[in-house]
């Protein structure tokens, strides 16, 4: 087994730019990725590279994994977080799924992109790209790179795979194991939400939205479907807002307010541009709901 270490001159402070280098210098036919806090079980890429041989697949895609502890965050001084006995003991893991079906044989996604694209809209946010497992020559033929954003770069990394790919498999297989570490990026962001907090999460924020337009500005599909390219970027809106509002509801409006001030300019218009079409869906929808009722009750 050969193996390179590729030292960067400088930490780039997100995970997706790393992965590029890892992806121009690979020499091997498919490409995995692994968090730095996290493990593959002892089979995981023999499963994996099995699995892609027999369906040819582009992509080899997981609906689920193990949690350590539960999902307890442990601080990398404690002596279980380092224990690897510990680690790959399954009495210690609980499963993890984004899917409520349960399949036990893997599954091709249909080369129908409508029905592709509609399937990831329907299912839970799982874009995480330490569950896909890729042909390397797949990536470099279509230019698959991730983008410079500090958090989120899976999303669109994950979408254009789905888009591009001649086979997508779908995978019942566990393989991957989360380690919950104290103070990582993504779980732990302190007591109370701060500006620099908040811009972070708008820059991704943006940059995730602008990122999945030009991803469906270069698919003949989304230019022949406004309707999909729309759904596609209220998904990631919607979910994005989901995922962070939630961790600023402890502060005030008027504190909100102001940051989100200081967050826009006029690079942003195609982002301004859908929360207002956003919003006047909305309104649409609610003024139709009143006319509605308005007949109800003349009745």
């Amino acid at each position: 087994m050969n193996l390179h270490v590729i030292k960067l001159p400088k930490n780039t402070g997100t995970p997706g730019l790393p992965r590029n280098v890892g992806i121009q210098f690979a020499r091997g036919k498919y490409i995995a990725f692994l968090d730095s806090d996290d493990l593959f079980t002892k089979t995981a890429l023999e499963e994996l590279s099995t699995l892609a041989e027999e369906y040819q697949a582009d992509v080899v895609h997981l609906y689920s994994n193990y949690i350590l502890w539960s999902g307890k965050a442990l601080a990398t001084d404690d002596p279980a977080f380092t224990d690897m006995n510990e680690l790959i003991n399954p009495k210690n893991f609980t499963l993890q799924s984004n899917r409520k079906e349960k399949s036990v044989a893997p599954n091709l996604e249909s080369e129908n992109l409508i029905e592709r694209v509609h399937h990831w809209l329907m299912l839970p946010p799982e874009w995480s790209t330490c569950l896909s497992f890729c042909r390397r020559d797949f990536l470099i033929a279509n230019q698959i790179l991730f983008s410079d954003m500090e958090t989120c770069e899976d999303a669109p990394f994950s979408f254009k795979m789905l888009c591009l790919a001649k086979n997508y498999l779908i995978a019942p297989n566990v393989i991957y194991i989360i380690r919950p570490r104290l103070n990582s990026a993504w779980r732990y962001k302190g007591v109370l939400p701060s500006e620099k907090s908040f811009h972070k999460d708008m820059v991704s924020f943006k940059g995730g939205f602008r990122e999945f337009a030009r991803i469906m500005d270069g698919i003949k599909f989304f230019g022949e479907h406004p309707d999909y390219r729309y759904a596609v970027l209220n998904w990631f809106a919607n979910t994005r807002f989901e995922m962070f509002m939630s961790y600023y509801a402890n502060n005030s409006p008027v504190v909100l307010t102001s940051f989100v001030e200081r967050e826009f300019s006029f690079d942003d218009k195609a982002f301004a541009a859908h929360l207002f079409d956003t919003a006047n869906i909305y309104r649409l929808q609610i003024m139709r709901l009143q006319q509605e009722l308005a007949k109800f009750q003349k009745q």
